[in-house]
């Protein structure tokens, strides 16, 4: 993919999908970036893996504590109160302990259950996959709700779209 960075960073292109060993920008800078096959702006967050994620895989993104985890990943709890989870979405298959870019705005891919377009969708306790937001054809947005679903799947991926600076509490499964 070719990506047109659209502020002070320099262009990254393939950094966005080739996570790396060691730091190569610093943890928790916000990247927006201009793509251009998906008609809209998407932001993108550098973060550290807590494990091995596969591509799409919905992660929280919480402060680390200490050394160089200023932001990592986590594996999701339920969160009913409060502002919610930032929620990233990793464009590649990432090793555990690695850094990378996690979409966390626009027009995302995302691994995914059986969804349908239009459908909004949620990320429930230690899922790895957005799933329907109540029963298929909800057209509600919830507190639980973290997208909603652009194209549909019966298990893979698909393409959902997240409004910048969306947090969205996480449902017991």
């Amino acid at each position: 993919m070719s990506y047109k960075a659209i502020n002070n960073i320099d262009a990254i292109d393939d950094s966005l999908e080739n996570p790396s060993a060691t730091a190569e920008f610093k943890l928790g800078s916000p990247l927006p970036i201009n793509d251009t096959t998906k008609g809209q702006e998407s932001v993108f967050i550098y973060c550290k893996s807590h494990a091995a994620l596969n591509l799409g895989q919905p992660v929280n993104l919480i402060a680390g504590t200490g050394g160089d985890a200023e932001l990592v990943t986590a594996a999701f709890t339920e969160v009913a109160t409060g502002a919610g989870e930032l929620i990233g979405y990793p464009l590649t298959a990432v090793p555990s302990g690695y850094y990378f870019w996690a979409q966390i705005s626009g027009v995302i891919t995302a691994a995914a259950g059986t969804v349908a377009a239009g459908d909004y969708v949620q990320v429930i306790e230690s899922g790895t996959t957005v799933i329907v937001d109540g029963t298929t054809g909800s057209t509600s947005r919830s507190a639980t709700s973290c997208g909603i679903a652009k194209t549909a799947t019966s298990g893979g991926t698909a393409d959902i779209v997240v409004m910048p600076g969306l947090r969205s509490h996480i449902a017991k499964t």
